[in-house]
């Protein structure tokens, strides 16, 4: 069996407008598209938004133990879309649907795997004759990638399967909002977040607080409001960027601080929901790296976010979705443990969860951490593969640990890098991680 991985990071169905992307971050995820070549496995084709370097496509393969020759890697031609995003209009070019068909049928393609299955995908899924072998087609096909991407479907579906989330509400009026906030959060002196209904990592979010000092884990910022009138001038300001221009609802919780961030993965098949794993997130604020498995998985009431994971995941296989489904919560100091997000795609997790199964063995959370970090500066691609072997700290297959170069440092000034760090324990895999800062980072 052949897979085609399609690496859309982002899409208008995930992020909506597109257009309001700066440049260099659209450049930085495209970049990042470069993770899903460690799913891959001998036959397999990936579509890229940007071309990697050969030398990369080549570690990815010598590590991972493929084939010389039996992946194929196919970039289309540029379109409207800010360089790094694969927009419709150039996966969807009749020149390289024309290329990507031929590579298909000699490839034996049975499988598409994009990053988010949205429209663009369904449509050539159906372009290349593959839509009756997609599980889970049929909600696809009707905007159910979409659907299944909203935080408001998110707390409703949760709320449904009795799952516990954040205090909150989903609304789309202004005053509204206004009032909730208020009431219920702010003039108790209690934080909130807001949360586009559209955005993934922590872009969409904002924290706002009655008072100074919040740490805004998980959003772009904090913004203090002391009284309501200060409340609904922000309102009046970021109204228009929270509901993404007037499209979508807004999501509004109760923001804890001083919380752990969690996530744990599953695979949706026609029968049955597989549990992959779990680890912590590492925020700077938003999202930049991860720990897995996590931590925090020792504290008694660990089992209970994985039991919840599995009860939500029951409801989505019910809608009739098939794939990944990523579900985050907060370790909280005074509520347990509340999930507050899922996402039904290709997650910033899953290439990490393929690279354990495929080089450790399917029991990889039991015998070794994978710590990673995320926009980091390193030199050429070869250079930095021969300083790890230097100071001795490059992977090694043979005792199954050492730092891997997930994503190569292809931007202009730098920050566009990202490793992984293979160690038995987490004291080891922290001291891994501290001699890259001093051998990688600044070589």
């Amino acid at each position: 069996m052949s897979r085609l991985f399609i690496s859309n990071q982002r899409t208008d169905e995930m992020v909506g407008d597109l257009g309001v992307l700066d440049p260099e971050y659209c450049r930085y995820v495209g970049n990042q598209g470069q993770r899903m070549a460690w799913c891959m496995r001998d036959g397999d084709l990936l579509v890229l938004p940007m071309a990697p370097h050969a030398a990369f496509l080549g570690y990815v393969s010598e590590t991972l133990g493929i084939t010389p020759g039996s992946v194929d890697v196919l970039v289309p031609p540029e379109g409207g879309a800010p360089e790094g995003i694969l927009s419709s209009d150039r996966l969807l070019d009749p020149s390289f649907l024309a290329v990507l068909r031929d590579a298909v049928a000699a490839h034996g393609i049975d499988e598409v795997v994009p990053f988010h299955f949205d429209s663009t995908i369904s449509r050539l899924t159906e372009e290349l004759g593959l839509a009756d072998v997609t599980p889970g087609f049929g909600l696809l096909d009707q905007g159910g990638g979409r659907l299944l991407n909203s935080k408001a479907t998110f707390r409703a579906l949760a709320a449904g399967a009795g799952v516990p989330v954040p205090d909150g509400f989903v609304c789309d009026s202004r005053k509204e909002v206004e009032r909730y906030l208020w009431e219920r959060f702010l003039s108790h002196g209690h934080p909130a977040i807001l949360k586009q209904d559209y955005h993934v990592a922590g872009f969409g979010n904002e924290v706002i607080s009655p008072f100074e000092g919040v740490d805004p884990v998980g959003a772009l910022r904090s913004v203090v409001t002391r009284s309501r009138d200060e409340l609904a001038k922000y309102l009046a300001d970021r109204w228009h960027w929270l509901t993404d221009g007037g499209r979508n609802r807004i999501v509004a919780e109760r923001y804890f601080e001083n919380s752990t961030p969690l996530c744990a993965e599953f695979r949706l098949t026609d029968d049955s929901v597989v549990f992959l794993g779990h680890g912590e997130m590492r925020m700077q604020p938003v999202l930049n790296g991860h720990i897995w498995p996590a931590p925090s998985a020792d504290s008694p009431i660990f089992p209970d976010f994985i039991s919840d994971g599995l009860g939500l995941c029951g409801s989505i296989h019910a809608l009739g979705y098939r794939g990944i489904v990523s579900v985050d919560a907060v370790l909280t100091t005074t509520h347990g443990i509340l999930v507050n997000e899922f996402n039904c795609r290709v997650s910033g997790s899953t290439h990490a969860y393929e690279f354990g199964r495929g080089i450790v063995g399917e029991d990889w959370q039991d015998r070794r951490v994978i710590i990673e970090m995320r926009r980091c500066s390193f030199p050429p691609l070869d250079r930095a593969i021969q300083v790890l072997h230097d100071h001795g700290i490059a992977f090694d297959h043979g005792t199954r640990s050492g730092v891997v170069v997930a994503v190569e440092d292809a931007g202009p000034n730098g920050g566009y890098g990202e490793y992984l760090v293979v160690a038995e324990s987490l004291a080891q895999a922290e001291e891994l991680e501290r001699q890259v800062g001093t051998c990688l980072l600044l070589s």
